[in-house]
């Protein structure tokens, strides 16, 4: 046999046991993630980027598509453009939303991994939400996954995709309220990982992170400023030199 055929052999190999392998590993620990990565090859019918199980009614869908329009202008105007192009998988049951989704109570979530994919439950059919969803995919899509992934706090991306979430619940005016007019902030600088930021502490406190992470970054924000971050963190800068103090 020669060398030649030897490589490929081992090749095929490969193809053949390690990925598959892989594949079912990545679907045990992360199947909501796993699923939507599929999406095209679940049965669920697709319009455009949008995807829904069949038996969704036709006014559920176009609401949907409008959202998704007015977020993706939102966003655009905050970024100057729109680069990412996410597909998105509503999920008018609950059923559907815990196998594409989340178990947890979220009304909407991005999964990150060979491209984005939001997934919408029926509490997400909000131009608020899907616009916080779009950020992710948004930031995403200007550092990559290595950078979004291993580099960017949680608790500076979450504050970053606020800057598009309107809601009432989490203004400056609610902030400065439950804060003591800004004197009692978490330290969310210190709140690295999603664990840190979205699970530990009570419902309140977590929404007070989400509050507080908006308002430094809000505090920091200038369309410069971001954009000599991103540069800088794909020029291989960790985030912290390319923050700054």
């Amino acid at each position: 046999m020669t060398k030649l055929k030897k490589v490929i052999r081992r090749t095929v190999l490969v193809f053949l046991i390690v990925i598959p392998i892989s594949a079912f590993a990545h679907f045990i620990f992360f199947p909501q993630q796993t699923r939507s990565i599929l999406i095209d090859y679940s049965g669920f019918k697709k319009d455009g980027r949008l995807y829904f199980n069949s038996k969704t009614p036709q006014n559920s869908v176009d609401t949907v598509k409008l959202l998704m329009e007015l977020a993706s202008n939102r966003v655009a105007k905050f970024w100057g453009q729109k680069t990412c192009n996410p597909k998105f998988i509503y999920c008018e049951s609950e059923e559907d939303f815990q196998k594409y989704g989340s178990p947890y109570n979220v009304p909407a979530l991005t999964h990150i991994k060979l491209g984005s994919y939001i997934v919408i439950s029926n509490e997400g059919i909000d131009l608020d939400i899907i616009a916080h969803e779009i950020s992710h995919a948004e930031f995403y899509e200007r550092i990559g996954f290595y950078n979004w992934s291993f580099k960017i706090p949680r608790w500076f991306d979450e504050g970053l995709v606020m800057q598009n979430d309107y809601r009432n619940y989490y203004s400056e005016d609610t902030l400065k309220l439950k804060s003591n007019n800004f004197k009692n902030l978490p330290d969310v600088k210190k709140l690295k990982s999603g664990k840190q930021f979205n699970e530990e502490g009570s419902h309140e406190q977590i929404m007070l992170n989400y509050m507080a992470a908006k308002h430094e970054v809000k505090n920091w924000y200038t369309k410069e400023k971001l954009d000599k971050l991103i540069k800088d963190i794909n020029s291989g800068k960790t985030f912290e030199e390319a923050f700054g103090q």
